[in-house]
């Protein structure tokens, strides 16, 4: 049984293209919006079947580095329009907070005003003489 070589790769090709695509990605060789190879470019580019490029460029889109788009190809993804969910889950959170008590507010001034218009019937109703 032969050994590997010390420096031989031991990942999984798709591995491989993929963290070379992401490697242009973060030096900014690839920029958000920008199209990535297609499918068979990049096989021919590092030697791979089209089914392993294509493999390379799903893991790149679990990582959320790309978007893929059924026949658009696939594309940097632009994370400058990322929602920072956390902080808008806690304004949002905040907003509702405020509408309720907005709400409560209302509920009561409801309960004044009806209460007013009770009385108001009632003094009506004994000016015309009606019990």
């Amino acid at each position: 049984m032969a050994e590997n070589a010390p420096d031989e790769d031991k990942r999984p090709a798709s591995r491989r293209v993929a963290d070379a695509l992401m490697a242009r990605i973060d030096s900014g060789d690839l920029r958000p919006g920008a199209a990535l190879p297609t499918y068979r470019a990049l096989a021919d580019e590092f030697g791979v079947a089209v089914n392993t490029a294509m493999a390379a460029v799903r893991l790149l889109r679990d990582r959320g580095a790309v978007t893929i788009r059924p026949n658009a190809g696939a594309q940097v993804r632009d994370h400058s329009e990322d929602v920072d969910l956390a902080a808008e889950l806690k304004k949002v959170r905040a907003e509702i907070g405020d509408l309720r008590a907005e709400v409560r507010q209302f509920d009561a001034m409801l309960g004044d005003l009806e209460a007013r218009v009770a009385t108001l019937a009632e003094h009506a109703d004994e000016d015309r003489g009606i019990s």
